[in-house]
């Protein structure tokens, strides 16, 4: 492993492909209006970050927590929610509830 780049105090647009940044450190840093592509984040942690009118499209997140997160008008379409529990609670208890609730009101 090479020593590490220290990039402190710029304002630039980096075009990085085929590299390995694992163990790196981002702090009090911009992203916005990045775009990542068969990029590998598994076990990061991300704390205090906006990912406000973020876009994740193709995604493993298996395995992933989220806490103390703002979900407002968060939209999941297409997703396999085996094992998802929210608060503690099964996502597939909950749809079961639902469809139970919905399917005495008709």
């Amino acid at each position: 492993m090479s020593d590490p780049i220290d990039l402190h105090d710029i304002h630039d647009r980096l075009d990085v492909k085929r590299a390995s940044l694992s163990g790196s450190s981002f702090d009090d840093v911009n992203l916005s209006n990045s775009n990542f592509k068969n990029t590998n984040m598994s076990v990061i942690c991300v704390n205090g970050a906006n990912l406000s009118n973020a876009r994740v499209i193709d995604a493993n997140l298996s395995n992933s927590r989220f806490e103390h997160v703002n979900l407002s008008n968060v939209s999941i379409d297409k997703a396999n929610l085996d094992g998802m529990t929210i608060n503690g609670v099964s996502v597939a208890a909950l749809f079961a509830a639902y469809k139970a609730q919905t399917s005495h009101e008709t």
